[in-house]
């Protein structure tokens, strides 16, 4: 199979992995939302909040609600879930790339202020960091993917970003859902041009359809 159309067979896989784990997220996960400073849980099934696996930020403003980012907590972390989602919400933009990213998007324009908050060794200023923190708290609702085998989490972690990315510039929907998203002021141009929050692993595709194969059924195999 040609290059070209492996491309094209991989975007097809990564339309249906995006839809069915948008799907899963809406319908059996617990969604938290943050508002002053607290955190506002919800639950759709009986499944409890999960200590290890993956969580998935959804832009609730979007129409439709969109994926926007998908990460994890380090696996030599156990229990690290809620820690590291709490982390986006209430640190600083040196602590979370997340938050670096929403900053540098919310400062387009400002030349001044953006090339200070883009400097590791600078500390991010008060007005911004609670701008990043209110756009957070009125976008951004959290679902959770428990996954017990924490030294799976790096690989499905890099599938799953690698989807939702490819997804977000081939459906038609999540396009047009796009226009008026924040992220395409960000610095980062990965983030501007995949359409979500992650900027690690967008740009990985399978090299052949047996790496391909291998992904789908580890992705079936402990999320969808």
């Amino acid at each position: 199979m040609k290059r070209e159309d492996f491309l094209i067979k991989y975007a097809d896989v990564s339309v249906d992995i995006y839809h069915r784990l948008l799907d899963k997220s809406l319908a059996v996960s617990p969604a938290v939302d943050f508002a002053d400073g607290k955190a506002v849980v919800s639950f759709k099934s009986e499944n409890a909040l999960p200590m290890n696996g993956l969580y998935v930020m959804l832009d609730k403003c979007s129409s439709p609600q969109r994926i926007v980012r998908i990460g994890t907590h380090e696996p030599t972390s156990p229990n690290g879930l809620l820690p590291r989602v709490f982390n986006h919400f209430v640190s600083s933009k040196n602590r979370s790339i997340l938050r670096k990213h929403i900053g540098s998007s919310l400062l387009i324009g400002n030349t001044k202020k953006l090339n200070k908050w883009l400097q590791k060794k600078e500390k991010g200023d008060v007005a911004t960091e609670n701008a990043v923190t209110a756009y957070m708290q009125e976008h951004i609702r959290i679902t959770f993917l428990p996954v017990d085998d924490i030294k799976a989490l790096a690989e499905l972690e890099k599938y799953l970003i690698s989807a939702v990315a490819v997804a977000t510039v081939t459906d038609p929907e999540l396009i047009a859902a796009r226009a008026e998203w924040l992220g395409n002021n960000c610095d980062e141009p990965t983030v501007a041009e995949y359409g979500i929050w992650n900027d690690d692993h967008v740009k990985w595709h399978p090299k052949d359809d047996s790496e391909l194969k291998k992904m789908i059924r580890t992705v079936e195999k402990y999320i969808l």
